[in-house]
């Protein structure tokens, strides 16, 4: 299966502390990849990185085997990558179309409604163009932060904690439209600590400990357990054993 991103040797630091240290990673064409750890182990630094809000100290990135010099947002486009923040960056009083070619060269507001939704029927989102985003749900809003990067271009897309605030049934509908993408042959990377959704979602798994790559599997040869040991580096007991009352 063909690379189209590759993280070789990258390093962050803020400071004397080492966010990351010498990561190396890769995402094929037409996959899903969880990034599995725990909270403060450099998962979102990481991404950061790929989509233009930091620069990394040491490392370089290749893009469909290219090297690729990513310091902007606007970088990271032109490379087709996009990434949904878990913290959505969106304009309240504008409409879900407004919010979506914010930036653009936008081609007129009927056709732009249209644009949007072609790209929402080929994926499966529900989403209302003219809606007010102050009127919108979590997940409506998410659904707009998506489709802002797809009408964007992106190949590649990061997705930061994106069940954080879903309900269970919104998660669900949220995978469908992650294998629809996959199957279109987009490249998705999703940050998670969740196990039983990156079982559930992904090809396989890369995982961070304090800031360093520790191993990356396929999700069909392992385990939630096997996952737990490597994020924290010993083994876990994840059974809970209930006193009998």
């Amino acid at each position: 299966m063909d690379v189209t991103l590759e993280l070789k040797n990258i390093s962050k630091y803020f400071g004397p502390v080492a966010a990351n240290k010498g990561v190396d990673l890769t995402l094929r064409k037409g996959e899903i990849l969880a990034l599995l750890g725990e909270n403060g182990s450099g998962k979102t630094t990481l991404m950061n990185m790929i989509s233009g809000i930091y620069y990394p100290d040491e490392g370089r990135i290749f893009v469909n085997g290219e090297e690729a010099r990513i310091s902007s947002p606007q970088d990271a486009f032109r490379y087709k990558i996009g990434m949904v923040h878990q913290h959505f960056k969106l304009i309240d009083i504008f409409t879900a179309a407004q919010n979506i070619v914010l930036g653009t060269k936008g081609s007129g507001l009927a056709r732009i409604n249209e644009e949007v939704k072609a790209i929402a029927e080929k994926y499966g989102f529900e989403i209302d163009p003219k809606k007010k985003i102050y009127d919108m749900s979590v997940s409506e809003k998410q659904t707009v932060e998506i489709v802002k990067v797809l009408y964007r271009g992106a190949d590649i897309l990061i997705l930061d904690e994106p069940t954080a605030v879903l309900t269970p049934q919104e998660t669900e509908k949220l995978f469908s439209v992650m294998r629809a993408m996959k199957a279109d042959g987009k490249s998705i990377i999703i940050i998670t600590h969740k196990l039983h959704e990156v079982m559930a979602i992904s090809d396989r798994v890369a995982v961070l400990r304090k800031g360093e790559s520790v191993g990356c599997v396929n999700t069909v040869e392992t385990t939630e357990a096997a996952l737990t040991e490597m994020m924290v580096g010993q083994k876990v007991e994840l059974a809970i054993e209930r006193p009998v009352m």
